[in-house]
């Protein structure tokens, strides 16, 4: 098992088959409650929909009181509904010039 949350790869765990030769991509996210709503980023969604039935999502489940965890293998082709949201940030800053 690799920690890969720094190479910003899209997943947070790569699990790997010496003897089949390939991996297991692992998503973490938490939830405060029993149940809410999670988002996945553009990259997480691209490669939870090219790695399929490869990659899973672990989901950490009530924190606030007992924590318990479920395990989705291809949650994009599961029983989950993933709906697509846009926003536009605006960002302000002042400049100077020196």
């Amino acid at each position: 098992m690799e920690n890969t949350t720094r190479l910003g790869c899209g997943y947070d765990f790569r699990l790997r088959s010496e003897a089949r030769g390939d991996f297991l991509a692992v998503e973490v996210k938490g939830l405060k409650e029993r149940t809410g709503t999670l988002a996945f980023t553009p990259k997480e969604h691209r490669v939870a929909k090219a790695l399929s039935n490869r990659f899973f999502l672990f989901v950490v489940k009530n924190f606030a009181e007992s924590p318990f965890h479920e395990i989705y293998q291809d949650p994009l082709g599961g029983n989950l509904q993933f709906k697509k949201m846009e926003r536009a940030v605006v960002h302000i800053s002042w400049l100077a010039t020196v």
